[in-house]
């Protein structure tokens, strides 16, 4: 005979109570290799969070845990050139997702392939290499050479490196740090570079949004700023002795950096090209829709 329904109601609720909840499966990762100083190394994770630490020892170990449609992280190949990946469902399942924490020798080359990732790598004297679509992405340390490309991610580099390049679609890219040579574009995204030490060649361009610089230039240094829609803004030491061509078809050029006198007066809009001091720099900026603006940076 069943049981009247709603009989033992206050003990299934007390039985259901005490049973563990039982999460979407999940695997922790714990893999190591031996890695040779200046290793090659690549990883790739579609989704969740990935950190890179450069540590003392030549070997890598990988950590953490995977979730959603991931089902194994995969780690091969020599101690020259190794291997890392996060294994997603097969077609039709949930994007694979992952959490780990990766340690790798000083001067690895390290190449990472992300999807929707958030990655944040601190490297101490190899090279970096990262390539995503949607996730945030940022680059701390000293490299020898740091390329960051992304769609709609933001970017953030905040290194000491010989040579920047970072491109973006609609992310936000922010520089620092100190670099010989920085390439960055994006299509409409802005960039904002704060450079803390004298940059040899910058180029900088985006298609609709605005451009900040904040640096100075090594005595035959060379800026190039370009913007088709947005404005502008350039913060250099008033001592900067630069030859200087700007181009604003827009709302026009302003110019507060150089002491009064010092440079006859420009147009309001179109080109104007002056020099200061002995003119060894160059500074070459172009915006048709927006406005150009030099503005003095403190000495040091």
């Amino acid at each position: 005979m069943l049981p009247r329904a709603g009989s033992f109601g206050p003990l299934l609720l007390l039985a259901l109570a005490t049973q563990p909840v039982v999460l979407p499966a999940q695997q922790l990762v714990r893999e190591g290799r031996p890695a040779a100083r200046d290793a090659v190394i690549r990883l790739s994770i579609p989704g969740g969070f990935l950190r890179v630490t450069a540590w003392e020892h030549d070997s890598i170990d990988v950590r953490g845990r995977l979730d959603g449609g991931a089902t194994s992280f995969l780690l091969g190949g020599s101690s020259a050139s190794l291997k890392g990946g996060v294994q997603a469902a097969p077609a039709g399942g949930r994007p694979g997702s992952a959490d780990l924490e990766v340690r790798l020798p000083r001067e690895a080359r390290l190449r990472v392939q992300s999807g929707a990732a958030e990655v944040e790598v601190t490297a101490a004297g190899g090279t970096v290499e990262v390539s995503g679509t949607s996730g945030r992405i940022r680059v701390a340390g000293r490299a020898e050479r740091i390329v960051v490309e992304t769609l709609d991610g933001n970017i953030e580099l905040a290194a000491v490196a010989r040579e920047g390049t970072v491109r973006s679609a609609d992310g936000t890219v922010v520089v620092r740090g100190v670099l010989d040579v920085l390439d960055a574009r994006t299509v409409n995204g802005p960039l904002y570079v704060g450079m803390e030490g004298p940059i040899a060649r910058a180029r900088l361009e985006t298609v609709s949004s605005e451009i900040a610089f904040k640096g100075r230039l090594t005595r035959e240094g060379r800026l190039e700023a370009e913007t088709h829609g947005g404005d502008i803004e350039l913060r250099l030491p008033p001592s900067t002795g630069a030859s200087y061509h700007l181009v604003s078809y827009g709302p026009g050029i302003r110019n507060e950096m150089v002491p009064p006198g010092a440079v006859k007066a420009g147009p309001a809009k179109g080109e104007w090209s002056f020099a200061t001091g002995d003119g060894a720099a160059t500074v070459a900026v172009r915006t048709f829709k927006g406005r150009v603006v030099l503005l003095p940076r403190a000495e040091e």
